[in-house]
């Protein structure tokens, strides 16, 4: 299978690809911001599928949501457009529906793939992805996880706007192992219900990531409470190495 993967320098495309290289035979196509859509557009009659990663949730200028989360969408698609046989995975977000620029630029990214369902036999799916972490994340971007890790394992205090405040995660593992099975399922839905999420409070993951700061050595020996702290430690101790 054809695989080409947008977004292919960010944090979710480099685990995606490393995941495919490792895990399966496909040939996987990258394409960064720094590709030309020429290429893509040369490349699309052999892709059999694109995950559409590329896209922003922090900018400066307001702008950017809409050149990159919407009018960029509007590009891969009329390309994918091209050949019928093309499976599009749309990378959108739980926050798909707040009223600020990232949450209607992507609830618009959204549109213009179901447009394409619509007006094409292309086959598409959509992913509204929750708080994404694992080893590499960017830290002071866009992950708290990343953050609390990143300033925990060097000493710099973690600034808790809302402790009581519930978010949801995946790790990013468990998301490629999901993306893998879903490409192999013959009719997914349109709208996918990702599995293993995990629900915690703010003040609960920071109290946790302080944990492992404070016990590091002792957590290579023991049971964790339950799969998202194994997770966490995982992803702290990948900090504390680097």
């Amino acid at each position: 299978m054809n695989i080409l993967i947008t977004g292919s320098n960010g944090f979710i495309g480099k685990n995606l690809i490393k995941y495919f290289k490792n895990h399966t035979s496909h040939n996987i196509y990258e394409f960064s911001k720094q590709d030309n859509l020429s290429d893509l557009e040369n490349l699309i009659s052999k892709i059999d599928i694109v995950f559409h990663f590329a896209g922003i949730n922090k900018a400066e200028e307001k702008i950017l949501f809409e050149k990159v989360n919407v009018s960029f969408t509007k590009k891969i698609c009329t390309i994918i457009k091209e050949n019928p046989n093309t499976t599009l995975f749309y990378a959108s977000s739980i926050h798909v529906n707040l009223n600020n620029c990232y949450g209607k630029s992507k609830k618009r990214g959204e549109q213009i793939c179901l447009d394409l369902k619509n007006q094409s036999h292309n086959k598409v799916h959509i992913l509204r992805l929750p708080g994404i972490f694992g080893i590499g994340c960017k830290p002071n971007y866009n992950s708290v996880v990343a953050t609390f890790c990143y300033n925990t394992a060097n000493k710099i205090g973690l600034k808790i706007f809302n402790p009581d405040k519930e978010i949801e995660l995946l790790f990013v593992e468990d998301l490629c192992d999901q993306l893998n099975y879903l490409i192999n399922e013959e009719n997914p839905r349109v709208f996918i219900k990702l599995l293993n999420v995990k629900r915690i409070s703010t003040k609960k993951l920071a109290a946790t990531i302080k944990k492992f700061h404070k016990n590091f050595k002792k957590f290579e020996f023991i049971e964790f409470n339950n799969v998202l702290e194994k997770n966490l430690y995982k992803t702290y101790k990948s900090y504390v190495s680097n």
